[in-house]
């Protein structure tokens, strides 16, 4: 047991119960447990619960504490990634530009299979001293690289399922002992599978949100193989989010999103929808918190170490913490010091609730993070109706609040409920708001004008804030206390307002900013972050006769932003104002050299064929409507193994569904009903994108080809 925990028993309805009680750790390092650690790595084999279509295989690393046991569960899935490398003696670096191991498990000479599960090494083997089991799957045979399939186009979906064997193999040992003897230790009793956690890198985290909903999918198969799991956080870096058919969310768990602000590779910052979405879901049976971390000059490829090529070229709007290879001790550090936090704070029958004060915006961050860069945070501590007090989500037409009470606004040259940005999740809605002069205000009412409702059972006013690109604001360097500042006050019932309270006191709300697309050129993401301030703070009003709440422009000048989602929660925050915001760093901290180099500048890239698959063709024009297109593009610049998908965009239509057609990565083939062939023009210019890479370019589309 752990050495700050007691057993206690009280008397309830005259039976005597036992209950832990822990008090909090004495030291913020303590020294973790003795760590040992071993690979299996079973035969490849056709298994249709992963896939019927290709071999895969369960390999993986796993962590443990040396001795005792139970220990709670936590997996790691790794993105989408080439699985066969070569050493590039000029650049010092593995160049991972080969899949012959996805399709045939081997490398060719002077190749070495790509140990992309090895990558998280840095985050197991301390996460193991915490006392937890740590399993890193490799997704290389039949996953990574993979053709994608009509309706998992990234193979997410594949992905969850093969997390989901993994379980199912685990959950055996686990029960009756036999795990092979080259794995090196001994698993069987050692896994608590009431307490799972998930981790899941850029495809891997939407693979895990996979593995979650098909393993509670109706008539799922998977309880009874694997037996009783509970699965209780994910974390997720830079995910990927709708490459499947399905919408895939996180409901029922801990979750939070880190999300590389200078990501090149998933270069929209997709993972920030499920936190939309999580948000509108107010049925959750028990709080769970939902949160967002974006890290501030950090890129996608270096959250793992066999990654050894940066995504991101350049960035905008911020300094990165990243060379052009070999990765980033310093974006390892935010890592570190979020995802072991994370699950030691919601995962286990131990658990540190204070550590998870570091996602909430309602209180500071640790010396330890605002000591590499800034961040800006968004957060929920639970969606669940009984938790929050909703005023505004905007989702009703302008003017009028969720609650259905009139608004108030005055001085604005802009005030329009819709969507929000371009960023955000299609079902977000928000207020956009902007003002040329100083004084206007947005007041959103619970109630109509004179009514008043008493709101005491809550602690905090929670709200979504949204910077955009105004003016020449996103062409200048940030300012390190943030970019906006405006006042916020309670109206009570009888129209008067309490104290104002500064954001910028409680907030630094920075302007978009984004990795370099060598396609759009400069990037501004537009990114929600959540503002938490107490009641308290608010004096002069009575919170049993409450109104609303007045946003008042009277900070800034001039502005454009989105407000979002307006509420009153159970969950405090603190008190003390923003005591920090952060390395704000005025020069660049590391040079690289640009992804565009001289040689690739030679390239040459061509429309290598295109097939008409199933059907007849006539003159190549048309093609019967059962009939499929295929179009093979080449290039003497390969294409990387990426998680965002590749795009071929043919005029002004956009096609995903591909797959390499080899074990080299110089040539993609996308599919094509014939119903899209068609709909395509004569010589419409073809371009490939593949996340913010440079852009490849084919020429005009001759759709003659397609008789030949």
């Amino acid at each position: 047991m752990n050495p700050f925990c007691r057993v206690l028993f009280i008397i309830l309805f005259g039976l005597l119960f036992p209950i832990l009680a822990c008090s909090p750790s004495p030291s913020p390092n303590p020294a973790p447990l003795a760590v040992v650690e071993g690979e299996y790595k079973l035969p490849a084999s056709i298994d249709p619960s992963v896939t019927d279509v290709m071999e895969t295989e369960l390999w993986a690393h796993v962590w443990r504490p040396a001795a005792g046991g139970p220990y709670p569960l936590i997996v790691f899935l790794h993105g989408n990634h080439g699985t066969c490398g070569r050493f590039d003696a000029g650049l010092g670096i593995r160049i991972d530009d080969r899949i012959d191991y996805t399709l045939h498990g081997t490398c060719p000479d002077h190749y070495e299979v790509t140990p992309n599960h090895r990558g998280y090494d840095y985050l197991a083997r301390p996460l193991a001293g915490w006392g937890y089991v740590v399993v890193s799957i490799n997704a290389n045979r039949g996953v990574n690289a993979a053709p994608g399939q009509p309706g998992d186009g990234g193979l997410n979906l594949r992905r969850g399922r093969l997390v989901l064997r993994h379980l199912e193999q685990l959950a055996q040992w686990n029960k009756d002992g036999g795990a092979p003897p080259f794995l090196g230790l001994e698993l069987k009793g050692v896994i608590d599978f009431s307490q799972v956690g998930l981790m899941g890198h850029s495809r891997g985290g939407e693979g895990m949100r996979a593995a979650m909903a098909q393993y509670h999918d109706p008539a799922s198969p998977w309880p009874g193989r694997i037996g009783p799991v509970v699965f209780r956080s994910l974390f997720e870096i830079g995910p990927v989010d709708g490459q499947t058919g399905r919408i895939l969310d996180a409901p029922n768990v801990f979750w939070n999103v880190l999300l590389p602000a200078c990501d090149g590779d998933v270069s929209d910052l997709q993972g920030i929808k499920p936190f939309d979405r999580m948000l509108q879901n107010t049925g959750e049976a028990r709080p769970y918190s939902k949160s967002t971390f974006q890290v501030f000059g950090a890129n996608h490829n270096f959250y793992n170490t066999e990654w050894q090529e940066s995504d991101a070229e350049s960035c905008v709007g911020q300094v990165r913490l990243f060379p052009d290879t070999l990765g980033s001790p310093e974006q390892r550090e935010t890592s570190l010091h979020t995802l072991i936090p994370f699950f030691r704070s919601h995962t286990g029958l131990i658990r540190y609730p204070a550590l998870a004060r570091r996602f909430d915006p309602g209180h500071g961050l640790p010396a330890a993070l605002t000591a590499i860069t800034t961040y800006a945070r968004g957060y929920s501590p639970a969606p669940s109706d009984p938790e929050n007090f909703i005023l505004d989500d905007f989702d009703k037409p302008t003017g009028i609040s969720s609650r259905d009470a009139a608004n108030l606004s005055s001085g604005l040259t802009q005030y329009e409920h819709g969507r929000a940005g371009n960023n955000q999740d299609d079902s977000q809605r928000a207020a956009a708001i902007q003002w040329d002069r100083a004084g206007g205000f947005l007041q959103v009412n619970a109630v109509d004008a004179g009514g008043g409702m008493d709101v005491r059972r809550f602690r905090t006013l929670e709200f979504r804030v949204m910077l955009r690109c105004f003016g020449d604001l996103c062409g200048q360097p940030p300012d390190p206390r943030g970019d906006l500042d405006f006042s916020i006050a309670l109206v009570g019932g009888n129209a008067g307002l309490s104290k104002r309270i500064s954001l910028a006191l409680r907030a630094a709300v920075w302007r978009p900013c984004g990795a370099h697309d060598a396609y759009w050129g400069d990037v501004y993401n537009e990114v929600f972050q959540t503002v938490r301030i107490p009641l308290s703070a608010f004096a002069g009003i009575p919170l049993a006769h409450f109104q609303g709440v007045r946003f008042i422009f009277d900070r800034t000048e001039s502005s454009s932003i989105y407000l979002g989602n307006v509420r009153l929660t159970r969950t405090p925050a603190s008190q003390a104002v923003l005591a920090e915001a952060g390395a704000v760093r005025t020069q660049t901290a590391v040079q690289g050299q640009s992804e565009d180099r001289a040689s690739d500048r030679t390239e040459v890239n061509e429309i290598a064929a295109i097939r008409i698959i199933g059907a007849a063709a006539n003159g190549g024009l048309s093609v019967r409507r059962s009939g499929m297109i295929e179009i093979e593009v080449v290039s003497t610049r390969p294409f990387p193994v990426a998680d965002a998908l590749p795009e071929l965009r043919i005029g002004k239509k956009t096609f995903t569904l591909s797959r390499f057609s080899s074990g080299a990565t110089d040539r993609l083939i996308f599919t094509l009903e014939a119903s899209q062939f068609r709909e395509t023009a004569e010589g419409a210019p073809v371009i490939l994108r593949i996340g913010g890479r440079r852009p490849w370019t084919f020429g005009p589309l001759r759709k003659g080809m397609a008789g030949q």
